[in-house]
């Protein structure tokens, strides 16, 4: 056998071996010469079928009109060997994804006389590759978009602007949802996280993209948007659906959301910017009530710059405890003796500058930092009682986020442990609002520290909607009458009689009751009038020290 027959012949071999590629050999025409086993099985043609055609008739119809062959040759021919990937026909009409190299043939001499097409399947391949690509660019839980992606994408949309167009930003987050886990589970809060989503995909306009940024976080941003109007009234969707009760499993939850708005270009032509923007806008809705939305605007630049310097001060106060307590007292109305403390919270920056508990509680809310300070105010403030005469109270306030951990019962039986303070001459103060953040986990918490001997009073009464229900409801031993109706009552006022409400369901629930905010004897002789039986306020005492209140009850009694 001729040297050149036998290497055909080897040639021929290799190839039918070869079954996982489509391999065949072309003239310079583009024409089939030789068409192996593989390429048979790959694209469903028998060898007799497809020799002597040309082999665009593998490609779409939609690439032969591009001309991709000729060019796929001319490529080949001017490189000596040419690769793409692109989707191939079979010859009943299926499609696959296919990784095709070209090899330019020449003689001897030089000239070229055909081709080598190799063509493999690699639709499965892809198929991962899509698979992993979109698992890398969205959420695992809802479907929705991850962070990654749509900061990627709000990148892309971003850089499209120096040719015109705008586009919103709409940062989302659940008010209610931690509750939500602690009192039903991961499971339901996955299931509302779902609902959740599905619920902004149908209120967003098609092209929109919808995005879980991470918890409870979630993002819009919002294309082709006209007019700043239409931001607003998305944002109103979004926080109108979301308020709507989520019937999921055996429960029935509202969580209701905030969301802060940024438009680009007026509010940045950056991702980060109008991300953060976007938050700042957010910070705002939550801080003036939640269940709505803000839009960013300039000023808010500034409260974040005074919010972060605030945010280093606290957390440097934090790391030492640099905080003091102030104690104010309440007495008994007739007799005027003092029956306890009210122990209130107090900080001074470096600069001797008291800063406002309403200014630097909610911020230490915000970071999680209350249950730490919390822990403290208590250990303080039982300590310091412990000190006291043994007919003494004191009274703690007791925070949103301490009200929502369960270990909160622990923190308070290791405070009294500590100190060994009597739990009866412990009071813990709680407002409506708190206690409405999740009522049944709170109920539970203030019912097992009422077993254990501590007092629980409800701080503002009045003040909210659901007050009645409270005082039936949680087991409490004191209603605090919020000085908003003790403030300049008089016997015709209506808050006198408002007041004389109050006084008549202590009764009749064997409670005590205080009157906040007395600052004037008329304010005193009405609560007096009407049997209330403990006072507080400014009149009777401002907060002090402790060693100021010590040295007080020491001079009263040497003057005795």
């Amino acid at each position: 056998m001729a040297h050149g027959a036998l290497t055909d012949r080897i040639y021929r071999l290799m190839v039918e071996a070869v079954t996982g590629y489509a391999i065949c050999m072309l003239d310079v025409n583009g024409i089939v010469l030789n068409w192996s086993p593989g390429a048979q099985i790959a694209k469903g043609y028998e060898a007799q079928e497809i020799l002597g055609q040309n082999f665009e008739v593998f490609y779409l119809e939609s690439e032969r009109e591009r001309l991709i062959p000729q060019l796929n040759l001319k490529h080949a021919l001017e490189r000596g060997r040419f690769s793409e990937e692109g989707w191939r026909v079979r010859k009943d009409g299926s499609q696959f994804w296919a990784h095709v190299v070209i090899d330019a043939m020449r003689d001897e001499a030089g000239d070229h006389i055909g081709f080598t097409k190799v063509t493999c399947d690699i639709s499965a391949q892809r198929e991962v590759a899509h698979s992993l690509a979109y698992q890398a660019g969205h959420d695992a839980l809802t479907g929705l978009s991850n962070r990654t992606y749509f900061l990627d994408q709000l990148d892309a949309e971003t850089a499209q602007l120096i040719y015109g167009g705008r586009l919103a930003v709409h940062y989302v987050d659940l008010d209610r949802f931690k509750p939500v886990n602690d009192s039903f589970g991961h499971a339901v809060g996955d299931d509302v996280l779902r609902i959740v989503a599905a619920r902004l995909r149908a209120v967003v306009s098609p092209g929109s993209l919808v995005a879980r940024l991470g918890g409870d976080e979630f993002a819009v941003l919002q294309l082709d948007m006209p007019r700043s109007e239409d931001t607003a009234r998305l944002a109103e969707r979004i926080v109108h659906s979301l308020s709507e009760p989520i019937a999921v499993r055996n429960a029935v939850v509202v969580v209701g959301a905030s969301v802060g708005v940024a438009h680009a270009p007026s509010h940045g032509c950056e991702a980060h910017t109008l991300l953060r923007n976007a938050d700042l806008a957010l910070y705002r809705a939550k801080e003036n009530g939640r269940g709505r939305f803000e839009i960013y605007d300039e000023s808010m630049n500034a409260q974040a710059l005074s919010r972060g310097v605030m945010e280093l001060k606290l957390r440097q106060a934090m790391a030492l405890f640099d905080f003091e307590l102030y104690y104010q007292p309440v007495v008994e109305a007739d007799s005027l003796a003092t029956v306890g403390y009210e122990a209130l919270l107090r900080w001074k920056d470096q600069t001797g500058k008291y800063i406002s508990p309403a200014e630097f509680v909610p911020l230490a809310e915000t970071l999680g930092l209350m249950p730490e300070l919390g822990a403290w105010v208590l250990r303080r403030a039982c300590h310091d009682a412990a000190l006291w005469p043994d007919d003494l109270t004191v009274s703690v306030n007791v925070s949103t986020t301490q009200l929502r951990d369960r270990s909160f019962v622990d923190v308070v039986l290791s405070a009294l442990e500590a100190s060994r303070l009597a739990p009866h001459r412990l009071e813990l103060e709680v407002t409506e609002t708190a206690v409405l953040s999740d009522p049944d986990l709170a109920g539970d918490i203030l019912g097992s520290l009422r077993g254990l001997g501590v007092g629980i009073a409800l701080d503002d009464f009045g003040t909210g909607f659901s007050s009645l229900r409270m005082v039936k409801e949680l087991p409490l031993t004191r209603i605090k009458i919020d000085r908003s109706f003790v403030s300049g009552v008089n016997e015709t006022s209506a808050s006198a009689a408002v007041i004389r409400s109050v006084l008549s369901l202590c009764e009749g629930y064997g409670l005590t009751a205080t009157a906040e905010g007395v600052e004037t004897s008329e304010e005193l002789a009405v609560l007096r009038q009407h049997g209330c039986r403990h006072v507080q306020g400014f009149l009777l005492g401002r907060p002090q020290p402790d060693a100021y209140w010590r040295r007080a009850r020491a001079d009263h009694q040497q003057s005795a």
